[in-house]
Order: structure tokens, then sequence, then C-alpha cells
């Protein structure tokens, strides 16, 4: 297995081979502007991920997908983010994403088309929010999916972004800030 260090982070692709990587992080396609990872990988604790690959063994059924937008994040390029926005209720000083136990996701087809969602990733207004009224029928219909689904393996959606989603059960993790 293809581990990032003895910290039980694992590259996802290790587990499901056929997921989906839009790494934005990697690229400057993110609210930053600024890459900020050497390469476009998603770790994340083993754990976790197991729980991820009952998800997309059930979107698979359905000719569809998860992908992923960002898992851990280290802690120094979180600390970096914290200058792009000062709105912690988006960007919190301290991040579960730094533990390897969130993830950052959408569903799309097995072509990689996205479904329609009500925001694009990083998206900071309310209508990213996860219970907002302001989208239209098929948003809400696929948000709703993808979070009774994420919720259907012990995930817990943000407040905030309908994509962010926490894995409590390893709430006690520490804080990395190992490179990617």
């Amino acid at each position: 297995m293809n581990h990032l260090n003895k910290n039980d982070l694992i590259d996802i692709k290790t587990l499901i081979p056929n997921i989906f990587l839009d790494i934005r992080y990697a690229t400057t396609n993110n609210f930053t502007g600024k890459k900020h990872y050497a390469k476009p990988v998603c770790f994340l604790k083993t754990e976790l991920v197991k729980q991820l690959q009952k998800v997309q063994e059930i979107l698979n059924k359905e000719n569809l997908s998860l992908k992923i937008w960002d898992g851990y994040r280290p802690k120094s390029v979180h600390s970096d983010f914290t200058k792009y926005c000062e709105d912690t209720s988006y960007v919190p000083t301290i991040s579960n994403h730094s533990k390897g136990i969130c993830i950052d996701l959408t569903i799309c087809t097995l072509d990689g088309i996205d479904l329609d969602m009500p925001t694009d990733f990083d998206d900071f207004s309310k209508k990213a929010h996860s219970n907002s009224a302001d989208i239209n029928e098929t948003q809400k219909q696929n948000r709703y999916k993808l979070i009774n689904l994420m919720h259907k393996f012990g995930f817990t959606v943000s407040e905030t972004e309908w994509w962010h989603f926490d894995y409590f059960a390893l709430l006690d993790s520490e804080i990395l800030d190992v490179l990617i």
C-alpha cells in the first residue's frame, strides 16, 4: 500500500483505483489562484478511505463515481489559506483536513462529468451552504443524494460547504504537516 507516512495516511487510489481525482490545490484552479501541492494525489486515514470505498461501490452500481477535490492538507498549507479567506466559517484556523479525516468531493458520471450541484468547489456564498434553498430541484436532489450516502457511512456535511465531509470517528487524530 502507498502510505504517506507512519500516521496511517494512505493514497485513496490504493483502495479505490477507479475514483476520480481533481485535486484543485495541485493546480491554480482554486480560491487562492496558487498551486499548493506538488502532485495531484489524495491521502486520507485508512479507516476513512474504507468508508469511502463503500460509497463508491454504491455509486458505481448507478454508473456514478466520487470525484475528489481535496483530502489531507498539510497544516502549513492550510495556514496559508487563512491569508486568502478571513471568514472562519469557510476557512477555520485549524482544519480536520490537516488530520486526514475530512474530504471535499462531489459525484460525477463514469466519464468524469460532474453532476449538477449547487455550486463549484470553493464557492464561499450562501448558495454553497448544505441547506441552501436557493438552488434548482436537480441540484437539491444531487446534493441530497451525496449527503445521505455520505451520512450512511459516518460522514457529517459542513453547514457552509455542501462538498465538505468530516469523519468524526477519527477526531482525536493528530494534526500533521507532512508535505505532499
